[in-house]
């Protein structure tokens, strides 16, 4: 008696689809209204990124604070010059060099130039070393963040691919199992089947629509990261160039994992910055002992024409010269304040010390992960290749059956099954290969650039 019903649950939930698959296409993100779809490939990605990225820029401006720190730490020994003039009253109660006060009226009046200098010369002697090591720091952690962000954006990238190849596999999928869904409700219709076979088939369809809402959620997802690591208009559409999926070959299953650890350990810009931040410390603690043995000096020097009576009236106005030198040592709470800051000065070089030993075992981990993680998946290339060939033939084999009316519709949801998940598992197999090779090679301190 449920039979009729079944019938038409099966056909209503068939033809609709069917009609869907057949009208929509190929699969393609959504647009907004009124934007518009800038195409893109892997090598303008990376282009983009170093010209627009916010993390680079953010970089080049701390470099350009570092360079201006050194250029100031460079004039520490270079006097500083005074123009101008001094005019000078005093009226009232004056002590003499005697001791006697006297009630005096006079004024005085100097114009001409003079010219200053207070030289720490410890100060002058190591801090344009520290800054320039700084500097050298700051510029190998800018490099460091440039590699990042080339490799967050082409993992973007190859996400946003993705799903576009994923959409490609999911539409596959949904016209099979409309197709499936369909046959399967004319045989129960017929008698030729169960309704059962046939509620059943009509899942696929749903499911595989809701798998490709998936897809279009990932594809905007990545997008928008593209966008944004590239900081480009928030409501810019991308699509990738490319239709199939790249599979790099840079590192091959048979390299030398410790040459590559050693590699890695003299390329890194993060290694060459602790290496700066160490020297730096250095320097720092060279200061902080010997700065003290190491004398001030003060210099002053004035010319000009000097004048002056006792009343309101200048008189008597001539030429003046003036020049006073002074050696000195400072010796801040009797030196106690200098022990103090010399022993923070090596505390800080042994903390660097310790902070770039753990850095270089992180590296040669990273180095050793991403290896074993390109051999593993070479491997599984092989597999899903293979899968993908075989499931592909075993779908074709079934299909043939039914509608040779050898076998039972339902007896290819399996295999149709089997197929999509093989070619999934292919795209994701390829994508993570690619993406472990541009890792590998970052991990050994290469930058991307256009070639990729």
């Amino acid at each position: 008696m449920s039979m009729p019903h079944g019938r038409v649950r099966a056909g209503a939930v068939t033809v609709p689809l069917l009609a869907l698959v057949m009208s929509g296409g190929a699969w393609s993100q959504p647009q907004a209204p009124g934007s518009e779809i800038l195409e893109i490939d892997l090598p303008t990605a990376l282009r983009l990124a170093d010209e627009r990225n916010l993390d680079v820029a953010i970089y080049v401006e701390r470099i350009a604070e570092a360079s201006a720190r050194l250029a100031q730490a460079q004039t520490l020994a270079v006097p500083t010059l005074s123009v101008g003039g001094n005019y000078d009253r005093h009226t009232g109660n004056i002590q003499e060099t005697s001791g006697q006060v006297v009630d005096v009226e006079r004024v005085a009046r100097f114009t001409g130039l003079s010219a200053g200098l207070r030289v720490d010369v410890a100060d002058a002697i190591f801090a344009p070393l520290l800054a320039r090591q700084n500097r050298a720091a700051v510029m190998a952690a800018s490099t460091a963040n440039r590699h990042e962000v080339f490799v967050d954006v082409a993992t973007a990238y190859m996400r946003l691919l993705q799903s576009r190849a994923e959409g490609g596999v999911v539409q596959s999928a949904l016209q099979r199992a409309v197709d499936l869904a369909t046959l399967t409700a004319n045989y129960a219709e017929a008698g030729e089947g169960l309704l059962a076979d046939a509620e059943m088939a009509a899942v696929q369809p749903m499911l595989w629509q809701q798998r490709r809402l998936v897809t279009e959620e990932r594809a905007e997802a990545a997008a928008a990261e593209l966008v944004r690591l590239l900081h480009l208009d928030a409501g810019a559409m991308l699509e990738p160039l490319e239709t199939r999926i790249p599979v790099l070959e840079i590192y091959s299953i048979d390299e030398d994992v410790e040459r590559l650890i050693a590699r890695a350990l003299t390329e890194r810009p993060e290694t060459e910055q602790y290496d700066a931040l160490v020297a730096a410390a250095e320097d720092d603690l060279s200061a902080q002992r010997y700065g003290l043995f190491i004398p001030g000096i003060a210099l002053d020097y004035g010319t000009g024409e000097f004048g002056g009576a006792p009343g309101s009236s200048v008189q008597d106005t001539d030429h003046r010269d003036d020049l006073m030198l002074s050696l000195y040592w400072q010796f801040e709470g009797f030196g106690l304040g200098h022990r103090a800051r010399t022993n923070e000065k090596r505390a800080q070089l042994r903390r660097l010390g310790l902070e770039r030993d753990k850095l270089r075992d992180g590296i040669a981990a990273e180095v050793r992960a991403s290896y074993a993680r390109v051999r593993s998946l070479a491997q599984q290339l092989e597999f899903t290749d293979a899968a993908v060939e075989r499931a592909a033939q075993a779908y074709l084999l079934n299909r043939a059956r039914i509608y040779d009316r050898q076998g039972l519709p339902l007896e290819a949801l399996q295999a149709m099954q089997t197929l999509a998940a093989a070619e999934l598992a292919q795209l994701e197999t390829r994508i993570s290969y690619t993406l472990a090779q541009i890792r590998l090679h970052t991990a050994l301190g290469n930058p991307l650039d256009s070639q990729f």
